[in-house]
């Protein structure tokens, strides 16, 4: 292997539960009661829908402006403070790096709430850069961001790039793309027969990687 693309929320950190209850936090910090329905849509809108069904819900005129200003700094705070590595994440980095892999993160998750983990956790001389969705204006259901990762590294095509993904979506259009694809178990992804069937590895951490395999 001499490329690799990392997600970052789910694949290397364990966020993803934060994020899944990133909304009923918001209603218990300032005492609302909880809504019928909170569940988080997972597309680039869920701070709009969510915020229009607790103003209906609740009667209440909270501005988008307001609830992203304390999303953003509860988020900022978890990953500088709590979030953790997945299980086994570090000392797989640590064997790619030395073994002179490049590599760089591709994340939905904004650059200045995700770089305070980065830091913390001792990742960042481990990759070349990192990729943002927001800044680069297409979300991961759209192949265009991983050939953009892709030739940043320098790989000629996609075959010769492993994609590390958690979720089904994401992993599905790498793999369309023709990119060697691993998936990788969170628990809150529910899609996992699925990844299964069109990843070309799934693991529930790195220990289970096949070198072998991915001899790209």
């Amino acid at each position: 292997m001499k490329y690799a693309i990392f997600d970052f929320d789910g694949t290397l950190v364990d966020s993803m539960v934060m994020w899944r209850s990133v909304g009923k936090t918001f209603l218990q910090q300032h005492g609302y009661p909880q809504l019928k329905f909170t569940k988080q849509s997972s597309n680039d809108t869920w701070e709009q829908d969510f915020l229009a069904a607790v103003n209906s819900q609740l009667g209440l005129n909270i501005t988008y402006e307001y609830f992203f200003g304390w999303f953003s700094e509860y988020v900022k705070e978890q990953y500088s403070l709590h979030i953790p590595l997945k299980d086994t994440a570090y000392n797989f980095l640590e064997t790619l790096y030395n073994n002179g892999v490049k590599m760089c993160i591709c994340s939905s998750t904004h650059r200045d709430m995700m770089q305070p983990a980065i830091y913390r956790l001792g990742l960042s001389g481990f990759f070349q850069f990192t990729c943002h969705c927001n800044e680069f204006g297409k979300e991961k259901n759209d192949s265009s961001i991983f050939l953009h990762c892709m030739e940043k590294l320098g790989a000629a095509s996609p075959d010769e790039v492993c994609v590390f993904e958690d979720a089904f979506y994401a992993a599905d259009t790498a793999r369309k793309a023709g990119f060697y694809t691993v998936g990788i178990y969170d628990v809150t992804e529910h899609k996992i027969q699925q990844m299964q069937e069109i990843c070309h590895q799934y693991i529930n951490n790195y220990t289970e990687f096949d070198f072998d395999k991915a001899d790209l």
